[in-house]
């Protein structure tokens, strides 16, 4: 798949597209009802490298690109639908309904991505082993970077039909910062068990100084950069911003994952619940007991006398 015909300046013609009883896109569209999405991609290059763009082609076209170049090629699909939408939408067909036409096809391309992906990750296919393998967590970084453009396109374009989009977006974004979590990072030394507390005085337990990752988490770093924006708008009396910025971090705080912002916090504990799942399962239905309620109490105001006795 040749991206390098979605690239660039795109040259505007009277009626660019097809007409949606054009047999060619009939068949194009048989073949990925068929499952033939390689095929059907194949075909809908063809259209493009013959001057003829429409966005029911490129969304077909986009599903092979990304089927055949792997998970990270997402960056170069999204620069991709950004650069259609910002720069070459009057190059764009059908001119007739181009905007529902957006709609449907990037609604169906990224539910056949997330399918694609729960497939081989559910299945731990060859091929989600080698994500694994050759995806970074500065890969993924980029793809949500270019992500946060893309929703400022699609709801520029699109304002309040952009829901649906918007919504199959998002769960590749969770998704993927669950992925990111996955990618290999060096693991951090770890002290000396010999190592001795300057506090002779210290109670001995099973606690570790935790040190914070010093590489900021990207939804992290993102809330940090929408923050300093609504200071810097606020002072420039630019209050339509002001107010979509905060409501955004408002959204964001309310629905807030820590484990997302701050993932070695975490990781530890996540991990060794996982493994210890069927031990601690055990006592999921005594919360309602005294006993269990007094003990609750007590580490609350006194952390290491709980874990001595």
């Amino acid at each position: 798949m040749s991206i390098e015909l979605l690239q660039g300046r795109l040259p505007v013609t009277e009626n660019p597209g097809l007409d949606s009883t054009d047999p060619r896109l009939d068949e194009i569209a048989t073949l990925s009802q068929a499952g033939k999405y390689t095929e059907a991609a194949a075909l809908s290059e063809a259209l493009l490298a013959d001057g003829i763009y429409d966005i029911r082609l490129i969304g077909f076209f986009l599903f092979g690109y990304w089927l055949e170049y792997g998970l990270t090629s997402i960056l170069t699909l999204i620069d991709c639908l950004n650069t259609i939408i910002l720069d070459n939408w009057p190059a764009i067909g059908p001119v007739s309904n181009r905007n529902k036409n957006l709609e449907k096809s990037l609604d169906w391309l990224f539910r056949q991505i997330l399918k694609k992906i729960h497939y081989e990750e559910n299945k731990n296919t060859s091929l989600w082993q080698q994500w694994q393998a050759s995806a970074s967590a500065v890969d993924v970084d980029k793809i949500l970077e270019s992500g946060e453009t893309f929703r400022f396109a699609i709801n520029q374009q699109l304002e309040d039909k952009a829901v649906a989009v918007v919504d199959q977006w998002s769960k590749i974004e969770k998704w993927l910062l669950t992925f990111r979590q996955l990618a290999y990072c060096p693991p951090e030394p770890v002290q000396a068990e010999s190592e001795q507390s300057a506090d002779d005085h210290a109670p001995t337990t099973a606690f570790k100084t935790v040190a914070l990752d010093t590489k900021t988490s990207y939804p992290l770093a993102l809330l940090l950069k929408k923050l300093a924006a609504f200071e810097q708008v606020l002072e420039e009396n630019k209050f339509p911003q002001a107010a979509l910025l905060a409501d955004d971090i408002n959204q964001t705080l309310y629905n807030f994952d820590p484990k997302l912002y701050f993932p070695k916090l975490f990781e530890t504990f996540v991990r060794l619940q996982v493994l210890n799942f069927e031990t601690l399962i055990v006592y999921a239905d005594q919360r309602e007991d005294p006993q269990w309620q007094a003990m609750q109490e007590w580490l609350k105001v006194d952390i290491d006398s709980f874990i001595k006795h």
